[in-house]
């Protein structure tokens, strides 16, 4: 189902959303998300410029629309744009397509973090328009000029202007990492990528009926890998390796110079390889493999039984004071679900 085609009709419902139970709610949360987390694709479309007003102010509103704060100005500029029947460039506009324009513009300013886009893109790109109050364009001046001097330790900012979004979507099509959990992409990104780093999906395990014969049928070769595994109880642990599973290796075994194993608890943690010629672990009877021994080993049909089991000692610090044993809060576990990603280009 096309959900950016839905939502259009959820901003023109004559009986408010509130009235029609948990289930349109739940519904409307569901579209939210979706064009939330694939907001890079979902922007381009003509379904997008067609939005009604509400709709476009409940997804500009959200914590988990998965764009730059230039990139959300842009496209509410654009929808703007469209409803004003304006096509020229900002400076190519007469005075009475910018009143047109600013008049579509201006419920929707106060849903646009103004206060985190960049300074050059905030005077070429939002001033010229003539939508943003003199006293916000101050402000925004203003936080500026205090952000670039030396200063203590910020205190918590309550101003939602001032918040980032959780997050820009690095894990597109990732079922794992959304909502609440999206937060988790950029450190992911510091410990596996760069912070701008994307990854491109390769395999869902419930896509595949959790078969250990089709990870490997769509994962062995490819390099570097990321794994996430999401447990029954919502628990979220994976792995990275700069090296893919191959066939062939003595016992199995493949050897990397970088790899390591994560869990995303409260605190996050991460665990460094330690002996580099068990990096990962070929077997074609069982799903992701890491480690000797094995250090996180993901089974075959591992949504109906708890035969995956997370045992560290590959991987972890050189010298913990208390090393963990493994990376789940229980040895064996069951998955509810699990994805591999690799590098996109």
């Amino acid at each position: 189902m096309n959900l950016l085609a839905v939502t259009p009709h959820l901003g023109n419902f004559r009986v408010p959303l509130w009235k029609c139970g948990k289930s349109a709610s739940s519904f409307m949360e569901r579209c939210i998300a979706f064009i939330g987390d694939n907001a890079s694709e979902c922007v381009k479309t003509n379904a997008f410029l067609n939005l009604p007003k509400e709709a476009l102010i409940k997804l500009i509103s959200s914590d988990f629309l998965c764009l730059e704060e230039e990139e959300v100005w842009r496209c509410v500029l654009a929808w703007a744009k469209q409803r004003a029947g304006v096509t020229q460039p900002t400076a190519h506009w007469a005075e009475e397509e910018r009143a047109r324009v600013c008049h579509h513009l201006a419920p929707l300013m106060q849903h646009v973090r103004l206060l985190l886009i960049d300074s050059a893109v905030f005077a070429e790109e939002v001033e010229p328009t003539g939508a943003v109050p003199m006293e916000l364009s101050l402000e925004r001046y203003r936080r500026a000029a205090l952000h670039s001097a030396p200063r203590p330790a910020p205190r918590p900012d309550p101003d939602k202007r001032t918040q980032p979004r959780l997050a820009v979507n690095l894990f597109a099509g990732s079922a794992i990492l959304q909502q609440d959990k999206s937060a988790f992409q950029s450190l992911i990104n510091t410990w596996c990528g760069s912070p701008k780093q994307s990854w491109r999906l390769v395999f869902r395990a419930s896509a595949h009926a959790f078969s250990a014969h089709a990870f490997h049928a769509h994962c062995d070769g490819v390099a570097p890998v990321l794994l996430l595994v999401q447990l029954q109880r919502g628990e979220v642990i994976g792995g990275y390796c700069e090296a893919g599973w191959a066939a062939g290796g003595a016992g199995g075994y493949v050897s990397a110079e970088r790899a390591l194993l994560f869990s995303l608890a409260e605190p996050p943690a991460r665990y460094p390889l330690l002996k580099k010629p068990f990096a990962l672990c070929h077997h074609p009877d069982c799903g992701p493999i890491f480690g000797a021994g094995a250090d996180l080993l993901v089974s075959h049909q591992c949504n109906s039984n708890s035969d995956s089991y997370s045992n560290l000692h590959s991987y972890g610090d050189a010298a913990p004071a208390a090393p963990a044993a493994s990376l789940a809060p229980d040895y064996n576990f069951t998955v509810r679900e699990y994805e591999l990603f690799t590098c996109a280009p």
